[in-house]
């Protein structure tokens, strides 16, 4: 088997060698750390084939896969671009690209689609400031927004509930006796617990103008859920007993024990928690956060 990037092209590929062992040779020479020069020495060490084995040589020019191999990065860098644009716009062009082309040499694609490439990369980028040692409380904003945007595409993707019927709403006597039906978190709903308010940052990064991003707002920690409600994103900060009855209930508690967990973690009272429970479920409700299975 040879592979021909040009008619031009000139020598054999080894046509004895098992198609597998080809395709392993070729994934590992596109996404080796440090380029295609890197991954054919790496891919000859490792399979055995040596690039004179696979490749034909264009005349008077460098092999094709190094065309490709740098075509399949910028592609990936793409992506991570499109996941990510405030975190690119905050972190600038060459950053990103740095901290994206590591990741993509460390995590190559091994989907089917794209959307799960940047899956990986807040965790990524959280890795790598590991060293920074005291100046960790300062390199978790990156590492926040990437969160958040990470988040937003998950919201966008995830099962919503745009083909449901409007949930009945329980009582507060119902509430309170515990006769409810089985609510349940949105399964587009996601939950942050962030240490700084990234809600307002992101939306003002967003729309600024060009590169442009707003001053870095102070650190406070904030907790957010962001959902999908027709077939629209939105984000929204909670209050701390919101966030953790959420929480609670995304682990399957029922609403009574959402409460009585929503009450210890917040410090506050959990007939205080229930109380505002009450009225707050059905904005929740109307917000797309929780769905009801009855």
């Amino acid at each position: 088997m040879r592979h021909s990037a040009s008619g031009d092209e000139e020598g054999a590929g080894d046509a004895r060698a098992p198609l597998a062992q080809l395709q392993a040779w070729f994934l590992t020479a596109m996404t080796a750390p440090g380029g295609a020069e890197r991954g054919i020495q790496l891919a000859s060490e490792r399979h055995g084939l040596t690039q004179e084995q696979v490749l034909k040589r264009a005349r008077g020019g460098p092999a094709p896969l190094h065309i490709h191999a740098d075509g399949y990065v910028l592609r990936l860098l793409e992506c991570l671009q499109a996941d990510y644009p405030v975190l690119r716009k905050v972190m600038g062009d060459e950053l990103f690209a740095f901290f994206a082309r590591a990741y993509v040499w460390r995590h190559p694609s091994a989907s089917a689609t794209l959307y799960d490439l940047g899956g990986g990369f807040a965790d990524f980028l959280a890795a790598s400031q590991r060293a920074a040692g005291a100046q960790g409380a300062a390199l978790r904003f990156p590492v926040e927004l990437a969160q958040l945007e990470r988040a937003r595409s998950e919201a966008g993707r995830a099962p919503g509930l745009e083909k449901l019927a409007p949930p009945i709403l329980p009582s507060g006597l119902d509430l309170l006796l515990g006769n409810t039906p089985a609510w349940r978190l949105a399964p587009c709903t996601r939950l942050l617990a962030l240490s700084f308010p990234l809600c307002d940052y992101w939306q003002r990064a967003q729309a600024a103008p060009g590169d442009a991003v707003p001053a870095q707002p102070e650190a406070r920690p904030a907790f957010v859920a962001i959902t999908r409600m027709h077939y629209r994103l939105a984000m929204q900060e909670l209050q701390p007993w919101q966030f953790y009855w959420l929480q609670a209930l995304a682990g399957g508690a029922p609403l009574a024990q959402c409460a009585r967990q929503a009450a210890q973690s917040s410090g506050r009272a959990q007939d205080e928690v229930l109380a505002d429970a009450m009225l707050w479920l059905p904005m929740a409700a109307a917000a797309g956060l929780v769905a009801c299975d009855a």
